[in-house]
């Protein structure tokens, strides 16, 4: 088991494998990030570690990040998933992410943790070739944009 911060910055160094049996999430995903997720990384066993937290007295853990890949893992039959366990003395912890009390909107997974995510990426590029020598311009997906669509302007929370 780790804390919080290096379960989350680097899951996959604190991971350990775990029943998916065992681990309760509620059922907030976008299924259009879902889809792109799968046609990325389509063995889900080789997908970045999720991070959950241990109930205080039973064997069952409570995911506090990776509600897509633990989808995924279930929707292909993987019976295991590599897990960050992060310890919960008093069980708080575990009820709210339970029942979802951490889990981000899929509206704002789409228009800030994607588009954040992939900004932190650029940067890290950036710092290690401030030059552009080595890098390429990475492309948005086809389909894909930061922008919400004219149609449908994202929901204030």
């Amino acid at each position: 088991m780790t804390d919080l911060i290096r379960a989350y910055f680097d899951p996959n160094k604190h991971a350990i494998e775990i029943s998916v049996d065992r681990i309760v999430s509620d059922d907030k995903v976008d299924e259009g990030y879902l889809d792109k997720m799968k046609t990325d990384v389509p063995d889900p066993t080789e997908m970045r570690a999720i991070v959950v937290i241990r109930h205080p007295t039973e064997k069952m853990y409570s995911v506090l990040d990776g509600h897509h890949r633990l989808r995924i893992h279930r929707d292909t039959g993987c019976e295991t998933i590599r897990a960050a366990v992060i310890d919960d003395y008093i069980g708080l912890g575990f009820y709210l992410t339970k029942v979802g009390a951490f889990q981000p909107t899929p509206a704002f997974t789409k228009y800030i943790r994607v588009p954040l995510k992939r900004w932190i990426g650029q940067m890290e590029r950036f710092l290690k070739d401030p030059r552009g020598e080595l890098r390429k311009q990475p492309k948005v997906p086809e389909g894909e944009t930061c922008e919400p669509p004219e149609d449908h302007p994202p929901v204030e929370e």
